[in-house]
């Protein structure tokens, strides 16, 4: 069982061409981190996450930014560093899911930054559990 989300980033990738698109940090809601805790330790699918300050860096050279409130399809594998709720443990979690992404807003003029964006329509790929 996992207790909470200690670090989270994933590595993002165009879901037509394969293409790598960046690397991504950002926060996640309370709720969403509840929905991916009850992805690990229920396999309960999260119908939608919410990212808070996504920042985008590492991009490839043919990177566009979405335009605000469009839905882009995508693939990213998370990189998720859970809280093991009895050893207190950091486990390294890999998920690849493929999704619908829509960007919510900019914080500033930087096309690789965002306030929020909503991934949608999530799907599991793959789950490894590295530590296990």
């Amino acid at each position: 069982m996992y207790s909470k989300i200690a670090d989270i980033y994933f590595n993002v990738f165009d879901s037509e061409t394969d293409e790598y698109m960046g690397h991504s940090r950002f926060a996640l809601t309370q709720s969403s981190e509840r929905k991916l805790l009850d992805l690990l330790n229920y396999n309960i699918v999260p119908d939608t996450l919410t990212l808070l300050d996504v920042a985008l860096s590492d991009t490839s050279k043919n990177y566009i930014p979405p335009a605000l409130f469009k839905k882009n399809s995508r693939i990213s594998t998370l990189y998720i560093d859970a809280v093991d709720t009895y050893s207190g443990r950091l486990v390294p979690i890999e998920i690849v899911i493929s999704y619908d992404v829509i960007a919510r807003g900019h914080l500033s003029e930087n096309p690789y930054s965002f306030e929020s964006v909503e991934l949608g329509n999530i799907k599991i790929l793959n789950i490894d559990f590295k530590d296990i």
